[in-house]
């Protein structure tokens, strides 16, 4: 029984990830722990910290240039450069999660 439960799950995984295969490598999900709330308790926590917006983009559809936009990223720096975030927003905006919020925040120099 257990034999036929580890290959049932193989199958499921290889069928499950075959969409994002490429020629550099494979990929799985991870579980990744957010903070998620109304648009309104998350902004409050972004301005609490001192956050203000330094880029937003679209998730699409397929990860397809072309597809239909179903989210949207929005990276945040500190006012005092230190601290870095990222909220992910759904179109239907009932909530707002925060991705990470990370700190000593370094720019690498260019050369």
């Amino acid at each position: 029984m257990k034999k036929i439960l580890l290959i049932l799950s193989l199958l499921i995984t290889s069928v499950a990830y075959a969409d994002h295969e490429d020629d550099f490598g494979n990929y799985y999900f991870q579980q990744v722990p957010a903070l998620c709330s109304s648009p309104q308790y998350i902004d409050n926590y972004l301005n609490h910290f001192g956050f203000e917006p330094k880029s937003i983009s679209l998730g699409r559809e397929g990860m397809q240039k072309s597809g239909q936009p179903v989210y949207m990223v929005t990276y945040y720096i500190t006012k005092d450069g230190t601290q870095a975030t990222a909220t992910i927003d759904v179109p239907s905006g009932t909530e707002k999660c925060i991705i990470y919020h990370t700190f000593d925040l370094t720019t690498p120099q260019q050369n």
